[in-house]
């Protein structure tokens, strides 16, 4: 069968995964660092996931970008492959909240043991299925380098039932590694991007239907119940400009960029990391919209996601010389640094003065670079 159909199925379930799992992160006890704090292996088993499955899809990009067919057997192997990455949102959970139970261990090293050996099968399924494909060949797939993070992954196992039972959590932190090392050696130019644009198009999606998700009914049908959620819509129109404006950045960004390289990916998959906790944020400081720390740690996410695009948008500027049209459109990257730089000083103004200043200060560096970004709406070719 050809594959754009399946890519596309196969690309939206793993956004899917990816940004529900924020759903399973527990609300902090109370407005502090410490209570923040309190959930943190929930923080760290979310990036442990979400890492591993965006190195997984931009392992299988490097593939499919050079094949148009895939028959059964492939198809069965990346439907199992797709199964256990559905089991990630319940058992990353799960292990948080269960990090000494050697049951939980086992299951969750389980879990990554076999999504890694569901995805080798995949990979030889798929050259099975183009024997007469020269361009896999290009690709100088390495079999240790697939069999490396399994053994690590093994090695947990024996850590967690000798000496210390979150061996197995441990460990898979440096299998993630490992895989992204590998994909990082291997990492070549992608002239075709329009894959990649789908999945940041997809993940900003649902981001921005799973915030409303988390926005309380009013108690009634009167207008007095729903002034009383006031600080609930606040939050979620200004994040759903955020996430919006975040989706206008990349399509204007790719409107231009003819190809991007591993550093740019990754970086852009940082920034979708950070902007896939908004949702969390956004409740929080919904919830607590008066005190600092909520406030500030959806300033620094703001911060982040910016970072991410910055460094993406270098990357391709160096890789992407001869696009005069690129070099000309970005000659500087004062959108993204009026993003940091204003919050930073709302940030420190909040902590002295007004901590709601700090999310609506990331809301008029938006209004600010969205001004700017209408002079040279000519110059990206928009009307």
């Amino acid at each position: 069968m050809n594959t754009n159909r399946f890519e596309t199925f196969y690309d939206a379930v793993l956004a899917i995964i990816i940004t529900i799992l924020v759903l399973k992160i527990s609300e902090p006890i109370n407005p502090t660092w410490g209570g923040f704090f309190s959930n943190y292996l929930d923080f760290i088993t979310y990036i442990i996931v979400f890492l591993s499955i965006i190195n997984i899809w931009y392992s299988n990009q490097k593939l499919f970008q050079h094949i148009d067919y895939i028959d059964n057997r492939a198809l069965l192997a990346y439907g199992s492959s797709i199964f256990l990455f559905t089991l990630f949102p319940y058992f990353a959970k799960y292990v948080a909240l269960n990090i000494y139970s050697l049951t939980a261990e086992t299951v969750f090293g389980l879990l990554i043991l076999f999504t890694n050996l569901s995805h080798i099968i995949s990979v030889i399924a798929i050259f099975g299925a183009n024997k007469s494909n020269g361009k896999l060949k290009e690709l100088n797939i390495k079999r240790s380098h697939y069999i490396f993070p399994i053994i690590v992954t093994l090695i947990g196992f024996i850590i967690s039932y000798t000496i210390f039972i979150p061996g197995i959590y441990i460990t898979s932190l440096f299998a993630v590694a490992l895989s992204i090392i590998y994909n990082r050696k291997q990492g070549k130019e992608i002239e075709n991007t329009e894959r990649f644009e789908a999945l940041i198009d997809a993940i900003i999606a649902i981001i921005i239907t799973i915030i409303v998700i988390e926005i309380p009914l009013a108690a009634n049908g009167n207008l007095d119940a729903l002034f009383e959620i006031k600080l609930d819509l606040i939050a979620y129109a200004i994040s759903f400009i955020v996430c919006f404006k975040i989706w206008n950045l990349s399509c204007n960004l790719f409107s231009i960029v003819k190809k991007i390289n591993y550093k740019a990916i990754w970086a852009i998959s940082v920034s979708l990391l950070f902007l896939s906790f908004i949702p969390y944020l956004t409740n929080f400081v919904a919830n607590n919209f008066n005190e600092f720390v909520p406030q500030c740690l959806y300033g620094l996410d703001f911060i982040m996601i910016n970072i991410g695009f910055i460094v993406a948008t270098i990357e391709m500027k160096k890789i992407d010389k001869t696009n005069s049209f690129l070099q000309e459109s970005i000659k500087n990257y004062n959108a993204g640094i009026i993003h940091i730089l204003f919050t930073i000083i709302f940030i420190i103004i909040g902590y002295f003065y007004k901590p709601s200043f700090i999310i609506i200060s990331c809301l008029l560096s938006l209004i600010i670079t969205w001004i700017m970004m209408l002079k040279k709406i000519n110059l990206l070719g928009f009307k």
